[in-house]
């Protein structure tokens, strides 16, 4: 199998694996599996741990005799409630976080304003279906948030809705991967880090960025030593990619972050790079292949100026290279590998981004 056919293969197993979310069983599958990938591949493979607030949800809702495909929004609620008088509302779940967030604090404010018990929001995106929404768990509302697709909003509001919603948080912790590549001995060290916990099974969102970095850093390791950082906590306001981040004690020549829909069909994407105007220029000539535009942080330091967990990494001041963006799928049921992605396009973006990480990591060497 060529690369492309290898990359499919890693995001078809990562996808069955099933729900990645922070916490699951999917999730906890995914080390094992990781485990043996990568070890096979000649890497030194370890966990961090860390503390996380883990949402719990039980939730029903029915409208004209039917139950309902419903998600309840992550720490929106603690408790237990039978929902009979619902505001309702429409969000765009593929719109920038913090618009989203301030936009349901509006709708929820409203609501409790005008004496609703709870709030329906339909989550629009391309595909029409349910979307699930990113939180922090600081964001917490006290108000039971619900999130359907918009037909059944629709529904909902023709012919009214029962709706049960209880919910608990605990902490718990949580695992970072580390996987290290030695590289030749002395060699310059490189960082490559994705996310690998997201919505459901999230082949585009997360599958295609891990299957990128496993190949980025294989290539790497050739001439550097590596450390492929896989971060769980993406949902959960990137908490551990923060904490990795924090944590970390070595001092890369640069960082590469692969993000959410690469490789991914109908991708809208994003990339950023602090490198100096020559490698920044090399790099913005290996991704015309891609058709992904480069730009420059006017201040690498502020985190407001990256993307995905590249902002974890925007303090130190490294050079650093970020991808990510966001296809129709994006935090979809229907986010699934025949769906979202094919062996020639991830085929393309691995040898786009390895030319691009080389460039990164080559700079300042003529």
């Amino acid at each position: 199998m060529n690369k492309g056919d290898q990359a499919y293969e890693i995001v078809r197993v990562f996808s069955e694996m099933g729900i990645h979310r922070t916490g699951t069983q999917g999730d906890q599958d995914t080390f094992f599996w990781l485990n043996s990938e990568l070890g096979e591949g000649g890497a030194d493979f370890s966990f961090q741990t860390f503390p996380y607030h883990h949402f719990d949800a039980e939730l029903s809702v029915w409208s004209a005799g039917k139950l309902i495909e419903a998600e309840a929004l992550y720490y929106s609620f603690i408790g237990q409630r039978n929902l009979n008088n619902i505001a309702t509302g429409i969000v765009d779940a593929h719109g920038d976080e913090d618009v989203i967030s301030h936009e349901i604090c509006c709708m929820v404010d409203a609501a409790k304003k005008d004496g609703f018990d709870g709030l329906v929001l339909a989550t629009r995106c391309p595909t029409g279906g349910l979307c699930a929404i990113n939180r922090d768990h600081r964001m917490d509302l006290d108000f039971p948030v619900v999130l359907v697709a918009q037909d059944n909003l629709n529904k909902i509001q023709t012919s009214g809705t029962k709706i049960f919603f209880a919910a608990s948080v605990r902490k718990r912790m949580a695992k970072n991967v580390i996987a290290r590549f030695s590289g030749p001995t002395g060699a310059q060290r490189v960082v490559v880090t994705t996310p690998i916990s997201g919505w459901f099974r999230c082949a585009g969102e997360r599958g295609c960025g891990l299957a990128i970095a496993i190949f980025v850093s294989r290539q790497l390791s050739k001439n550097f030593a590596v450390d492929l950082l896989l971060t769980s906590g993406h949902e959960l306001a990137m908490c551990g990619g923060y904490h990795l981040a924090q944590s970390y004690n070595m001092k890369p020549g640069c960082v590469i972050h692969l993000g959410s829909c690469i490789a991914n069909i109908d991708a809208k994407m994003t990339a950023i790079c602090s490198a100096d105007t020559l490698t920044a220029g090399r790099i913005a000539s290996a991704l015309e292949r891609l058709s992904i535009k480069l730009s420059r942080p006017s201040d690498p330091t502020n985190a407001e100026n990256w993307v995905g967990e590249s902002k974890c990494w925007a303090l130190n001041n490294w050079p650093t290279l970020s991808i990510a963006g966001i296809a129709p799928h994006f935090h979809a049921r229907s986010d699934l590998p025949e769906v979202v992605t094919n062996p020639g396009l991830l085929n393309t973006a691995i040898e786009v981004i390895i030319d691009s990480a080389l460039a990164l990591a080559n700079q300042g060497k003529t």
